[in-house]
């Protein structure tokens, strides 16, 4: 072997760089243009690159300098950025063999370039668990603050719906034995301080409801209810405020989802709050509008109002405990936005969905889906449409 001569070993060479070695191997004619490409090349930058411009390749070479100026004579450990088939660029230290009217361009990876990336992704790592750590710690430390908070509130409002039951109480018993002995005035005041206990015990329940449900203990009590007895008692809880503006609801109920395998009080609670927000941002002489059916196999309840609408930003925000995103209702009012997230942790823990749809301008329709297994097998309920105005039942 080492007898031969070096023309005899130069096919079998050529024939290794073209179809194995690691190594870029292309002919180029002086013009820049590629005339023969080896297997490397052509999976290295996904190009065919035979009778493509050399600068096809090239992300930069020799200073920017045109090919044709750069390949007139011998060059060596060149330093070349070519593209990949991956998109990011890969550096090549590049040696140029002119060749009669052509050259002979080969590229090999740039070990040292490769040595500095191997150190720059084990530092990489190393900040990377480093942060990693810290984000646990992190993590640990919200869900202990998370757990005091719920403790926090949980505690408060326990310690304030006694009081607040008390001034709602003895508010109500003034005005029910008291009536003939009180100026005009003095009811009024008297009304005020009922309706804002009233308000004040509810937000003191959403506190307890939230602080629960946060800390794990939303429990469901499944058993068969009527749809549409839920909706009547969730009505009967906003349809005296709703009595005031003239507000009606009009209820079209499927007969084949009437019949529901969940827990009556809590899905009761979801459609009070879905209510008596649409009372509320509905204007005078109103209808509030409820749709029940099946789809999907499952459930799907909507609620539909006449109001003001709202911005697709206050919808994100809608179903987020403590987001800062508190609702001023037509009436002046602030609402605290727990009923919504109440609303949403029940309808989750029954396997379903809520959400929102509206436009400014336009009303909204807040709804929420139930899977299959919410369906009852047991009796037969029928429905049509039915209305109510105000507290009528």
């Amino acid at each position: 072997m080492m007898g031969e001569s070096a023309d005899t070993l130069a096919l079998p060479g050529w024939r290794f760089l073209c179809g194995h070695a690691g190594v870029v191997v292309l002919q180029i004619a002086r013009d820049g243009t590629v005339l023969q490409a080896n297997r490397h090349a052509q999976a290295l930058t996904g190009l065919p690159l035979v009778g493509c411009p050399v600068e096809e390749l090239l992300v930069e070479f020799a200073g920017a300098q045109p090919f044709r100026e750069w390949s007139r004579s011998f060059v060596e450990n060149q330093i070349v950025n070519v593209r990949t088939a991956a998109g990011l660029p890969q550096t090549l230290q590049v040696t140029l063999y002119p060749v009669g009217e052509d050259v002979l361009f080969f590229g090999q990876v740039d070990a040292g370039e490769q040595e500095r990336l191997r150190r720059e992704v084990l530092v990489l790592n190393h900040e990377l668990g480093n942060l990693s750590r810290e984000l646990a710690q992190k993590n640990a430390e919200l869900a202990q603050l998370n757990q005091l908070k719920n403790q926090f509130l949980g505690m408060a409002a326990h310690d304030l719906r006694n009081p607040a039951g008390l001034i709602l109480n003895y508010t109500e018993f003034v005005i029910e034995d008291g009536v003939d002995a009180l100026t005009r005035e003095q009811k009024k005041f008297l009304e005020i301080i009922r309706s804002t206990a009233g308000r004040l015990s509810r937000i003191i329940d959403d506190f307890l409801d939230v602080s629960m449900i946060e800390a794990g203990r939303l429990n469901l009590d499944m058993g068969v209810a009527d749809f549409a007895s839920l909706l009547d008692g969730a009505w009967t809880l906003v349809g005296l405020a709703a009595a005031k503006r003239n507000i009606r609801m009009v209820a079209r109920l499927d007969p084949k989802a009437r019949c529901l395998l969940v827990d009556g009080p809590k899905i009761e609670q979801v459609l009070a709050n879905f209510l008596g927000n649409a009372a509320d941002h509905s204007r005078g002489d109103a209808t509030v509008t409820v749709v029940s059916g099946r789809r999907d196999g499952g459930i799907l309840v909507q609620v539909i109002d006449e109001g003001e609408g709202m911005s697709e930003e206050r919808q994100r925000q809608l179903f987020q405990a403590f987001s800062g995103s508190q609702a001023r209702k037509p009436d002046g009012r602030r609402s605290i936005g727990l009923g919504l997230v109440i609303a949403r942790k029940i309808v989750e823990a029954h396997g379903g969905r809520i959400f929102v749809e509206s436009q400014p301008g336009k009303g909204s329709t807040f709804g929420f889906t139930l899977p299959s297994v919410c369906l009852a097998t047991q009796g037969r309920l029928t429905a049509g449409t039915t209305e109510r105005k105000g507290d009528d039942q």
